[in-house]
């Protein structure tokens, strides 16, 4: 009872720390793959923000640059001046000229000739009809100040095509010498059927008049996107998006099919318009595949535990049942050894007192005293060689010897103890040699534990046979009796150490659980085998299998 509560309370002990460590561990993973998600989502958003500041950067320093070239130009060649550049540069979608005086100048009612032209006259009417001041939206002083800064190559590219056909400003947006009013200029993101269009203006005097540009959108950003990062990153795409959230331009492995897990506007000047950022959800863990794994880590460390418990506890019951059998193989010894002791002493006592006269008498109790005192040998010799066996320290002396001859002095020696239990002793030797080659000692220690048992659990019987045969290269050498025979549920245990079918102390059969163990590991050990003969119809027959030892 105590054993069983020791063992509830140490699963009690494993099982609960087990339960609160695997759920811990679920949970941090959990929150792992999420921290994980999380960071890849926001250095996606990181580097789209860069993108969008580069993007911006650019598209500053482009309008910065074609704001100088229209300040640039003379008031006396204005429309010739503007003409040439919407010819030839192709940033320049279209041109005007607009006096406040006389309303647009250019394009003309009777000019706007093209369709172009009269669409971008529809388009920008509120401005070019002097509804609508060209300075509404004027950006802040700070803004106007950057410059071009970045090296990259499209953005040179874009900078140097700012500049073309136009001479740089002696004063970047300065009002003419001698002029107390300074130039205006600007650029006007305008929205029309829901797409952005970009309109830059410059009026270089309070009276002047006030014209320039529009921008020619695609051209720039199909020159911009050329240096648009390329993403390698699998499952990820990033995508800049107009207005109407259509993608313009798409870099990644990654479908964009679904709404942006992030949307990063690029700045005022391109109103609307954004990077997406694109994730897939299985490249990026948001499946079940990050969550099966630390689910399957979390069991094998469960299991490992539990196993680990299962091993500890199977050895803990192994270690109180060999400690149990120590104990009571302490007990059985104790009493074996007293019993011939006991009777030693006897009959040595009364020899002693010289009381028994009679010779007959006095001869009987000398041979009992023998008897007994053999007993206590070969029970010592089984402790002995149980230790040895134990810590693998038994030494063998092999030599060659006829196993007939040694069977036959070995029961000639022991046939009176034989005789006085009334059992026949029975021989089938098979004719000729029977060598081999083994441990004299240690097959007479065996042959005697065999007949010992023999003696003592068939004494029901009538006989006892010793047969030495042969079977293909092996001697087999057989002890058996006609008793009662060992109960099927037993003959699995009879050869483990220190088991008794009866382990009282008041067992009609007395021993010390030893003796069979012993005999199977000596012939283990010398090559053999020992086993109990399955097919014996009344009683037990022990076999003894040994190499036969072939001589030239």
């Amino acid at each position: 009872m105590k054993n069983r509560r020791s063992i509830i309370i140490f699963w009690v002990l494993l099982l609960v720390p087990a339960l609160i460590l695997s759920t811990a561990a679920f949970s941090l993973l959990s929150h792992e793959q999420e921290r994980i998600q999380k960071n890849a989502v926001l250095a996606l958003t990181d580097q789209a923000r860069v993108i969008a500041q580069a993007l911006d950067l650019a598209m500053e320093t482009v309008q910065n640059n074609l704001t100088r070239s229209l300040l640039a130009m003379e008031n006396s060649d204005l429309e010739t001046g503007l003409l040439a550049w919407e010819k030839e540069n192709p940033l320049v979608r279209n041109v005007f000229i607009f006096n406040l005086e006389s309303d647009l100048e250019y394009p003309g009612k009777a000019l706007a000739a093209t369709g172009e032209e009269r669409e971008f006259k529809n388009r920008f009417a509120p401005l070019l009809s002097g509804r609508l001041s060209f300075d509404f939206n004027r950006l802040s002083e700070e803004d106007k100040k950057s410059g071009p800064t970045d090296s990259s190559s499209s953005r040179q590219r874009l900078y140097a095509l700012s500049r073309e056909k136009v001479k740089p400003p002696a004063e970047s947006g300065s009002a003419p010498k001698g002029s107390s009013w300074d130039s205006r200029s600007g650029w006007i993101p305008w929205f029309s059927e829901n797409r952005l269009y970009l309109l830059g203006w410059a009026q270089k005097d309070k009276t002047g008049p006030i014209y320039g540009i529009e921008l020619e959108l695609m051209t720039f950003l199909s020159r911009l996107v050329t240096d648009f990062p390329e993403n390698r990153q699998p499952g990820t795409a990033l995508v800049l998006m107009d207005g109407n959230s259509a993608h313009i331009h798409h870099s990644g492995p990654g479908q964009a099919d679904h709404p942006p897990v992030a949307r990063v506007m690029i700045s005022p000047r391109l109103p609307h318009w954004a990077i997406g950022v694109f994730t897939d959800k299985k490249v990026l863990g948001t499946g079940q595949s990050f969550l099966i794994l630390s689910l399957i880590l979390v069991g094998i460390l469960v299991l490992a535990i539990v196993f680990g418990g299962i091993l500890i506890t199977r050895l803990t019951l192994e270690k109180i049942k060999d400690a149990r059998q120590k104990t009571s193989f302490v007990a059985s010894v104790s009493h074996e050894l007293k019993t011939p002791l006991t009777s030693i002493r006897m009959y040595g006592e009364l020899l002693l007192s010289k009381r028994i006269i009679d010779p007959d008498k006095q001869n009987r109790y000398l041979e009992v005293i023998v008897g007994e005192s053999g007993r206590l040998t070969r029970l010592i010799n089984n402790v002995l060689d149980f230790g040895k066996l134990e810590q693998g320290q038994k030494k063998y002396q092999t030599c060659e010897f006829d196993m007939a001859v040694f069977l036959e002095e070995l029961l000639q020696t022991h046939s009176l103890r034989i005789q006085t239990t009334g059992l026949a002793l029975v021989r089938e030797f098979i004719p000729g040699e029977c060598r081999v080659n083994t441990d004299r000692d240690a097959m007479e220690q065996v042959v005697l534990n065999l007949l010992d048992n023999a003696l003592k659990y068939g004494g029901d019987g009538q006989f006892i046979k010793v047969i030495l045969a042969r079977e293909n290269q092996d001697i087999l050498v057989k002890i058996q009796d006609d008793g009662p025979g060992i109960q099927p549920g037993f003959q699995d245990q009879i050869f483990e150490k220190f088991f008794r079918i009866d382990n009282s102390l008041t067992a009609s059969h007395p021993g010390s659980g030893l003796g069979l163990s012993i005999a199977r590991q000596m012939v283990y050990d010398l090559g053999g085998d020992l086993f109990l003969d399955p097919g014996t119809r009344q009683g037990s027959c022990f076999t003894l299998r040994m190499p036969l030892h072939e001589t030239d």
